[in-house]
């Protein structure tokens, strides 16, 4: 359990033990990355938290386990919400978690405005999914959080220059690391932490691709699916890497 007031909080392997070990993140890092930035970040007990395109929703679920999140988590795909709603009822915090069918482009008609202390882009949730890329993401979630609320997000990036042939296969998506930091300054947020995924965490990643595959999970649309192969293919590009960042929304 995330520290109480009295108590020392639990180091994040602590925390890590205290969960199941089945951690099915679809994102580079999975749950020792979110966890990580959560902690960073100060993320309060009881904390309202907002899953954008939270796909099978394991950040959701470790967010209510850990800090009795109350937790909104959306997508358009049923088969992963379904997945969502069955392991967190497992998990024993279904009523703590609430796992909505919205697509991306109706999200800002949806969602209330400063009604949540976090929210989560894992997976690229903020930039792939809502009107706008990057920048349209940020805006929404800055409108989405309340004062000093909490952004936890994830997106490849460019570290360094890159080559025709990476911009030509992925278009306007690709933007440098430089750019990104720009676009969360510019959109009102302070950074906290920000790391690259490591070689492992890809690994991880895909391993529990691999898994679900097993249990026959159906991963995705077909555009889902190109672009899970993208981010994948991303792993052996030097040019490329995966961003991950907690920033606080600005006074």
């Amino acid at each position: 359990m995330a520290g109480s007031k009295g108590q020392e909080p639990a180091s994040l392997v602590q925390m890590i033990d205290n969960l199941s070990p089945e951690a099915w993140y679809q994102s580079p890092g999975g749950r020792r990355t979110l966890l990580a930035l959560a902690m960073a970040a100060g993320v309060p007990k009881g904390a309202r938290v907002l899953d954008v395109q939270c796909g099978i929703g394991s950040g959701s679920i470790d967010l209510a386990e850990l800090y009795e999140a109350k937790v909104t988590a959306f997508d358009d795909y049923p088969p992963y919400l379904a997945f969502g709603r069955q392991q967190a009822a497992a998990r024993g915090v279904g009523k703590r978690t609430t796992f909505q069918a919205v697509a991306g482009t109706e999200a800002a008609s949806v969602i209330p405005a400063d009604s949540f202390d976090v929210v989560l882009g894992l997976g690229g949730g903020l930039s792939d999914t809502l009107p706008g890329g990057l920048a349209g993401g940020l805006a929404a979630a800055a409108t989405w959080l309340a004062n000093e609320g909490i952004l936890i997000l994830g997106d490849l990036v460019t570290p360094g220059p890159t080559s025709d042939l990476m911009r030509h296969v992925f278009g306007e998506s690709l933007i440098s690391e430089q750019r990104y930091f720009s676009e969360l300054e510019s959109a009102g947020f302070d950074v906290v932490l920000a790391f690259r995924s490591s070689s492992n965490d890809w690994d991880q990643m895909a391993e529990t691709m691999q898994k679900l595959r097993e249990r026959k999970l159906d991963l995705g649309t077909e555009d889902e699916r190109e672009r899970q192969k993208l981010t994948t293919a991303a792993r052996n590009h030097p040019e490329l890497a995966y961003l991950n960042v907690a920033a606080r929304k600005a006074k």
